[in-house]
């Protein structure tokens, strides 16, 4: 049974903008359902990547591959005078900050939040984001115009928007490599826990402008020369990089109640912590992501029982995913019979690695499974990496859309883990079920009675 050891939080509002057109709840669904991968070749108009391309994987100075994950719209389209904002202004402007505007405010309304309320209000912003392509390209650019230079910076992500939307809680950007957006977005749970916030915008932003980063990660070995995430699966062989952006408005369960937002999903417990001392600076921990697993359990005296989606980080590289299945195994094995395996996926298979987006990117598939009550397959599978020991471990990698395998609450875990050493984990409920445990089921809410199978005439929401 679950204890109440800290104030639920509740999803209220989300945005995005991913890879291959996934810009909608329904289209990121449908695109998981379907079991489609966005992998493209490079946009010739922003990186030129055929002019870095040779296959010969030994060489430094070129790319041993021909594209990624890239969003679809036009990233210099912009009304910067409705963001109070010059032309001179938005062109030396990163385009993720300009894109984290559009997002960020798309949010607020699926939030039901105007620009008049949250006026000057106690509300926090945090950003997770690595990519920082544009400031590197502004600065070499002699004939641009150096008197806005400075506003190309990726600590001002967080910044401009608490500056636009006038809001006077913490604001900071946050960079641990590829864990950045998960730990912004238990910087904003703690934040409202703490009561240094009534609101907290939590964004995440990765797009890609230079071959740089791509042959410094292709160097390292770390990149998949398909260009695709093949998570769990016996081709994996590196990650293909993503572009995403993404934003979350949270409140404080009880709040949420009161202003009668509608709740998308409900966080019940946040952690981060380090891996310590490893082998190399870059390598997870098998020991520490356990560690982080039950400890974030544990502090919120939540039961794993009710958990049979695990959303992984799986990036698809060849030690990571056996790393990471092995502690998710050993967290959850204790609770779970072999007739009833966890299953575990990652969305990195469809829209690849968005790097400082991804761990939003996970949540708000996280939000999609618990909402709809139906687990989706994981694209790029064909069969297990044989490393991985799931019959023994008790997991299994969704093939068809599966819907969920009980009646009742609903939980999911996420898994996000940085380059950094350093690891996030999030818990959500999802809305309904929650609510009716709780005996708050006056709110409002987006999930629904029953898992929507081809046999149900009526789904309840």
């Amino acid at each position: 049974m679950d204890s109440s050891r800290t104030t639920p939080v509740a999803v209220v509002g989300m945005s995005f903008q991913l890879a291959g057109g996934a810009t909608s709840p329904e289209s990121l669904w449908s695109m998981m359902l379907e079991k489609r991968c966005a992998s493209g070749q490079f946009p010739e108009d922003r990186l030129g990547g055929s002019a870095f391309y040779h296959p010969d994987r030994s060489r430094g100075d070129s790319v041993p591959l021909k594209g990624g994950h890239f969003i679809q719209q036009e990233l210099g389209a912009f009304d910067a005078p409705f963001f109070s904002i010059s032309a001179l202004e938005a062109e030396a402007m990163d385009p993720q900050s300009r894109s984290l505007l559009e997002t960020t405010y798309r949010a607020l309304e699926n939030a039901g939040e105007s620009m008049e309320a949250i006026s000057n209000s106690k509300t926090s912003v945090y950003t997770g984001n690595l990519a920082d392509d544009y400031k590197f390209l502004f600065a070499q650019d002699i004939e641009q115009n150096s008197k806005h230079g400075m506003v190309g910076m990726t600590g001002l992500l967080a910044g401009r928007l608490s500056w636009f939307f006038n809001l006077k809680g913490p604001s900071l950007t946050v960079d641990t490599a590829c864990s950045s957006s998960l730990v912004a977005l238990d910087l904003g749970c703690q934040s409202l826990l703490a009561s240094t916030s009534d609101m907290a915008i939590v964004t995440g932003c990765s797009l890609l402008f230079s071959p740089n980063f791509f042959h410094m990660l292709s160097n390292m070995g770390m990149l998949s020369p398909d260009s695709r995430c093949f998570s769990f699966d016996h081709r994996a062989n590196g990650y293909g990089r993503g572009e995403g952006i993404a934003a979350l408005i949270l409140k404080r369960l009880p709040d949420a109640l009161r202003d009668n937002n509608t709740i998308r999903a409900v966080i019940r417990s946040t952690g981060v912590n380090y891996d310590g001392r490893t082998p190399g600076v870059t390598q997870p921990n098998g020991a520490s992501q356990l560690s982080l697993i039950r400890g974030t359990y544990k502090k919120a005296g939540l039961s794993m029982l009710p958990t049979r989606y695990f959303e992984a980080h799986g990036t698809g590289t060849p030690v990571g995913d056996v790393i990471e299945t092995s502690a998710i195994g050993a967290a959850f094995n204790e609770s779970r019979p072999a007739h009833e395996p966890l299953y575990i996926g990652s969305v990195k298979s469809n829209i690849g690695h968005a790097e400082g987006a991804s761990g939003l990117a996970s949540v708000i598939k996280a939000i999609l499974v618990l909402e709809n009550g139906v687990i989706p397959p994981n694209a790029n599978f064909e069969t297990l990496n044989p490393k991985i020991a799931a019959e023994q471990l008790k997991i299994k990698i969704a093939e068809h859309a599966t819907p969920w395998p009980t009646a009742g609450l609903r939980r999911v875990s996420v898994n996000s883990f940085g380059a950094s050493g350093t690891n996030a984990h999030v818990i959500l409920d999802d809305a309904l079920n929650h609510l009716h445990q709780w005996q708050w089921i006056s709110g409002e809410y987006a999930s629904s009675y029953c898992p929507p199978t081809p046999s149900s005439s009526v789904c309840i929401r």
